[in-house]
């Protein structure tokens, strides 16, 4: 079965019938009984479906973490678009394109690699230099880092968005260091490889990015330690005080012990990969805020929890 139509082309009163990945149900109730809400997605974002009839009778069809397709007619309410469910069927994964439901970097992954590996090539240190290489040497890792999502919701939340995240950061890095002489580039760069690796273990995608078992009971920073730990003791005699300044900078990363930092930012090249990681996840949240807008005339957003305000979108972004 094939897309007709993305969420993010649709319009109030469009009538639907087409494919969409069911995460969620709830019934609900009202003042005549009960309804169900339904989060419906695809690559392009997720609107809320409403079954207002017969709702305690049809609740048990509905399989989360599966796909459905849907006949209904989009709706309005307070500003936002639904769907008006009016009948439902399953759908079973072969009958679908699995890149019309998976939320993908909308950059070239390969691209994007080369711009990682170019960086990572011009390292002077030997030490990171050979930490690198077995990070980069290992096929398993380079095809999970492709892949892997930077989180679940609020930045670069898609196939790939890792990667970016990277990568967007050590432009950044190479860039900025410039104007401090105080700050080791090449620490700082490998600093920023590392930073987020753990999400490799704490992410997993199916359909939409989730959290493994690991994620949640150990935590990216946790786990991106152990990663490290594995790889430098496959090179000799790495030094110590070196080892113990790549274990801060991603210890430390997120700035605050609020924020889940074990340890605030103490050296300066700590303290430049927190605010280009917080810089980078920002603009992120922004962009997301800004592809889930259906409304093309709609000048704000919605209400961003972790931003605690509504942004401005300009009518032309660039």
């Amino acid at each position: 079965m094939n897309q007709k139509k993305f969420i993010n082309e649709f319009r109030e009163n469009d009538r639907i019938d087409q494919v969409f990945w069911l995460s969620q149900k709830e019934l609900r109730p009202m003042k005549n009984g009960k309804f169900i809400n339904l989060k419906l997605s695809d690559k392009t974002g997720s609107l809320e479906g409403k079954i207002w009839d017969n709702a305690e009778e049809v609740y048990d069809r509905l399989i989360t973490e599966s796909f459905i397709q849907v006949q209904g007619e989009v709706t309005e309410h307070n500003k936002k678009l639904q769907i008006k469910v009016h009948s439902f069927k399953p759908v079973k994964d072969d009958d679908v394109n699995l890149e019309d439901f998976t939320p993908h970097t909308p950059k070239d992954i390969d691209l994007l690699w080369a711009q990682l590996t170019e960086t990572m090539d011009a390292l002077a240190d030997p030490y990171l230099k050979k930490l690198i290489n077995l990070f980069l040497s290992d096929q398993k890792f380079i095809g999970v880092l492709r892949k892997s999502p930077a989180a679940i919701k609020l930045h670069h939340a898609y196939v790939g968005g890792l990667l970016e995240h990277i990568v967007n950061i050590l432009n950044l890095g190479k860039s900025l260091s410039a104007y401090y002489p105080v700050i080791k580039q090449d620490l700082l760069l490998v600093g920023i490889f590392l930073h987020d690796i753990g999400k490799m273990k704490e992410y997993s995608i199916k359909i939409m990015p989730d959290q493994t078992d690991e994620g949640r009971l150990i935590g990216h920073t946790s786990l991106g330690i152990l990663i490290l730990e594995e790889k430098t003791q496959q090179i000799k005699d790495f030094p110590t005080e070196l080892l113990m300044e790549l274990r801060h900078l991603i210890l430390s990363h997120h700035g605050e012990y609020e924020f889940g930092a074990p340890v605030l930012p103490m050296t300066p090249e700590a303290l430049m990969l927190h605010y280009l990681d917080n810089l980078d996840a920002k603009m992120g949240q922004y962009q997301s805020l800004r592809e889930h807008i259906t409304d093309p005339e709609e000048r704000w957003s919605e209400w961003s929890n972790a931003l605690e305000r509504r942004l401005y979108l300009r009518k032309n972004p660039q």
